[in-house]
């Protein structure tokens, strides 16, 4: 219940929105949505609205970048440069913009109040509690983003969530499917099981010269190595330009006598309660019989102050506390859900008061101690001070450091010395790298555009400067170059024979394996070795890995024994028995509460496709020849 209080007060709404600031502060070209951007050339039109070929690969960037963030070292970068993935992301910025469409034909539009009250929610933007526009400002300046492009976003992410809302809430799963998907998920089955080794079959492979000739010649392009280059290059960026400012001592203390109120702990105040609960909506007569409780319990209290302990281990409906005879801990102003906090906050040591009514029901309160607000000394802060002023500083000077350094970059453009003079800046050197596979800054779009192309690779000149983060700009030039290579077939045929014998093995042994088990089937279980029973669910093992679970609980085991079978990792072929089938005496509650949940986001997920392809569907979208084309 002391959770449930503490998350109601905090709301959801300002956490809604920093998430909403930090994927918009991620993104590039939302506020173009709606007018379209003009530039990269158009590859795709939704009704009126053009979406450009720099926005599509803006996005096919930053969707690579989520999920390298995502998947860490299992990510593969070949999965993002395939034509499928390309497609994928134009489709989803077209259904994007064909909702935005819908939403403004439906005239779901944020009134300008929405907006501020929004914005006044939003703790980054806040100075002393209260809305700030000079650090709403900064904030917005400090990510590159201006307050018209902010408000535009919210304006659009409101418009998005007013067309899918009604259809993302409407979904509620079968508790019948539920409770039959819990039973299939929590079954077991007893196995055994036969290993066919990859040396059965190996007589039978073969593989010629001209096997080998035919794959090279269908398969060049994996075989060729792609260009690559290697590159000179300088970072200019707001941290690096920071950290060389000096801050006075001076600006230090007049900066932290300015906003002492940010350093140190505000006022915290201990606190137990008792609490009779009574839900927001229930009917006028139970919410008047929980008062006339609690009324009562405070007259009893007043008589016997010392009973607060026993009475909250008694009668109170908040479990977590009534445990702690009622104690909530300390905590400071904005945890607690407002009636309780202004009662607290407002209170005497050793003072009972009650009822305080909030939308779970009556308190009665006692106030066990007051822990007054603390200045952290200018010592222990002093870091921080410098780091802030360092930041604002920089704000000021970084325009003109950038468009100086932007004007050599450009005016020398045969050598990125004289800008790295000016800026004290070392250039820098790259290993070699291929345009699919660079390393940051060179993973940027415009960036590896700007290196890779043929002009820049020619005439080794500077690419302009470009930015390539929130406050951060990089010049490069090709220092070296690697023109796109063929592989000769001498150099990898060993690697396509080994692949070749690789497959037909894995064929036969499936062919074998299968002619196995339609004997096993009939009766016959001539010479196989089995291993011991053992029992198995869901979950890959070492003995059964994710196919292996997937052939053993796929198999039909109306009769028994079932038989199965699937192709492993080292190349062998694995038999499987299926010997019984063990139901779940009963059913998890966490098990079920998890598969609700799954099938719910299911459900949602459908919905929202099927209404965001009828919504695409009426809209006129035509896809440019050569759209998905890498360039």
């Amino acid at each position: 219940m002391l959770e449930a209080i503490r998350r109601h007060a905090k709301g959801w709404l300002a956490k809604v929105i920093l998430a909403l600031i930090i994927v918009t502060f991620a993104l590039f070209g939302v506020d173009s949505y709606m007018s379209g951007d003009k530039s990269g050339g158009v590859v795709a039109e939704v009704g009126d609205v053009g979406i450009s070929r720099e926005e599509l690969t803006r996005e096919i960037q930053a969707q690579r970048d989520r999920m390298r963030e995502t998947l860490g070292p299992a990510f593969d970068p070949a999965v993002t440069e395939t034509a499928e993935f390309r497609r994928q992301v134009l489709d989803s910025l077209v259904e994007r913009r064909a909702l935005l469409l819908e939403a403004q034909k439906l005239k779901f539009l944020a009134p300008d109040a929405y907006i501020a009250s929004l914005l006044g929610q939003i703790p980054a933007f806040q100075q002393d509690g209260a809305f700030s526009q000079p650090r709403y400002e900064a904030v917005l300046r400090q990510n590159g983003r201006t307050p018209a492009q902010f408000e535009n976003e919210l304006r659009q992410s409101f418009m998005l969530e007013a067309v899918t809302s009604p259809v993302s809430l409407a979904a509620f799963p079968s508790s019948t499917s539920m409770t039959q998907i819990a039973r299939l998920v929590a079954q077991q089955r007893e196995i055994a099981w036969t290993d066919l080794p990859a040396s059965a079959v190996a007589s039978q492979i073969q593989v010629t010269p001209a096997d080998v000739e035919q794959y090279y010649a269908a398969n060049r392009a994996e075989f060729t190595e792609p260009e690559q280059i290697r590159a000179e290059y300088l970072v200019l960026d707001i941290d690096g330009v920071a950290a060389g400012l000096s801050v006075s001592d001076q600006a230090v203390a007049d900066y932290y006598a300015a906003n002492a109120a940010r350093f140190g702990q505000p006022e915290m105040r201990s606190a137990s309660h008792i609490l009779i609960a009574a839900d927001k909506n229930a009917d006028a007569a139970t919410r008047a019989q929980a008062k006339a409780k609690a009324v009562e319990l405070v007259k009893r209290l007043q008589q016997a102050p010392g009973r607060f302990a026993e009475l909250a281990r008694a009668e109170s409906a908040d479990p977590g506390s009534a445990a702690q005879d009622g104690s909530l801990g300390s905590f400071g102003r904005g945890m607690m859900v407002k009636p309780f906090e202004d009662a607290v906050f407002s209170m005497k040591p050793n003072e009972i008061r009650g009822p305080v009514e909030s939308d779970f029901g009556y308190h009665i309160i006692r106030l066990d101690g007051i822990q007054a607000a603390q200045t952290a000394p200018l010592q222990a802060v002093r870091a921080e001070v410098v780091n802030e002023l360092r930041k604002q500083q920089a704000q000021k000077v970084f325009a003109d450091l950038a468009d100086n350094f932007s004007n050599l970059v450009y005016e020398n453009s045969t050598s990125l010395q004289p800008a790295a003079t000016a800026a004290k800046l070392t250039i820098q050197q790259s290993d070699w790298m291929t345009a699919k596979n660079a390393p940051p800054p060179f993973n940027h779009a415009g960036l590896s555009a700007a290196l890779f192309s043929p002009e820049s690779i020619q005439s080794r000149q500077n690419t302009e400067a470009i930015e390539v983060g929130r406050g951060t700009l990089v010049a490069a030039r090709v220092a070296e170059h690697r023109p796109a290579r063929l592989r000769p077939l001498a150099e990898v045929s060993a690697v396509i024979e080994a692949r070749l014998r690789a497959a037909q093995s894995k064929q036969l042994l499936a062919k074998k394996g299968e002619a196995t088990i339609e004997a096993l089937a009939k009766g016959s279980e001539a010479g196989l070795n089995w291993s011991g029973f053992q029992v198995v669910s869901r979950q890959p093992s070492a003995d059964l890995d994710a196919a292996g679970v997937k052939a053993v609980f796929r198999v039909n085991a109306d009769k028994l024994p079932a038989y199965t079978g699937f192709a492993r990792a080292d190349g062998s072929y694995r038999i499987v028995r299926v010997s019984r089938v063990l139901a779940a005496p009963e059913l998890d509650p966490m098990l079920l509460a998890s598969i609700e949940s799954g099938v719910m986001q299911a459900q949602q997920r459908a919905d929202m496709e099927a209404m965001v392809a009828l919504i695409t569907a009426g809209q006129k979208v035509k896809i440019k020849p050569g759209a998905i084309e890498d360039r």
